[in-house]
Parts: C-alpha cells; structure tokens; sequence
C-alpha cells in the first residue's frame, strides 16, 4: 500500500508541457492546453488593415518552443508579406496565397485580441474564439512545463517572468 502512494505520489509529479494563453493586463491565465513534440495549432484573424483573413500555423518542436512554419493571407498588400527569403515558398490558392518554409522560433506570441477581428486559435481540432476567454485585451501565448498536478487541477500562475518583462531598463 506504502510502494502504491508512493507511485502515485511520484505520478502526480511528472513534468508536461502546456500551451498557456495569459491575459496579460490581469496577469491571469484563460487557456491550458497540453502540448506534445510536433504538435500544430492556428491563429487565424481578420487582418486590421486590409479586413482580410489571415491564418498563421505553428508546432511545437523538439525542445517545446513554438515554431512558426506557415501563414496564409488573401492579398498582398500593407503589413501583410511580400517578400520571401531563402527556403520560402509562395504559392497561390483559390483563397489568396500561402507562404511555408517560414521556420521562425517564437519564444512567445503576443497578440492584440478584438471581437471584431474574430481572433481564434485552432488545437485538436478545436476552434477557440480568443475574444470569448479574456474580452479585447493583450493576449500572451507560450509553451511552458508545468506538474502533471498542476496541469490536471487546472492550477497554473503566471510564469515569473512576466513581471520583468514589464519592468523598464
């Protein structure tokens, strides 16, 4: 009976990564997702300037750091990209353009979320209306390691970071 708790004590402390959206104006966290190596997910919005969707796809890589690998847009135009760099591919598609082979390493994504600009986050084939978990406000996304206790309660805090990312040099 001693050697079961003692297994299930040690379960309970076994590391997992999490997808973690923060509001970061309240320093709370809406969102826990757990995450695996090669795991993909989106973010799809409708471009401020150009009032057209936009999607960006991203997956979480060996060392669990969040990978942006491809975006797809309907124009050309202002802020949205035009130029492609070495590795990139542009194709065209009935619904605009799709540029791959991005590869960029994000430690984190920092958003301006507004219901108006229908932000949503597509995981497990799951569609998350970013709006509807923190209301228009600065979202933070980011892959940490957390207790597998933390996890499964739900019971995750800001990461300790946050505080000195705010403070001015």
């Amino acid at each position: 009976m001693l050697l079961l708790a003692g297994v299930l004590i040690a379960v309970w402390f076994i590391p997992v990564h999490i997808l973690e959206i923060l509001d970061i104006r309240k320093e709370k966290v809406v969102f826990i997702q757990k995450v695996s190596q090669g795991e993909t997910f989106s973010l799809s919005f409708i471009h401020s300037v150009e009032k057209s969707p936009v999607t960006d796809y991203f997956r979480i890589d060996d060392a669990y750091r969040i990978v942006l690998y491809e975006t797809s847009f309907r124009s050309l135009n202002t802020g949205l990209p035009a130029v492609i760099s070495e590795g990139q591919r542009l194709i065209r598609t009935e619904q605009g353009f799709r540029l791959s082979g991005i590869d960029r390493i994000l430690p984190d994504i920092q958003l301006w979320v507004h219901e108006s600009y229908e932000g949503s986050m597509e995981i497990r084939k799951r569609v998350i209306s970013l709006a509807a978990l923190a209301g228009n406000t600065l979202l933070q996304i980011h892959v940490r390691k957390v207790f597998l206790w933390e996890y499964a309660l739900g019971i995750t805090s800001p990461p300790a970071t946050l505080e000195q990312d705010r403070k001015p040099a």
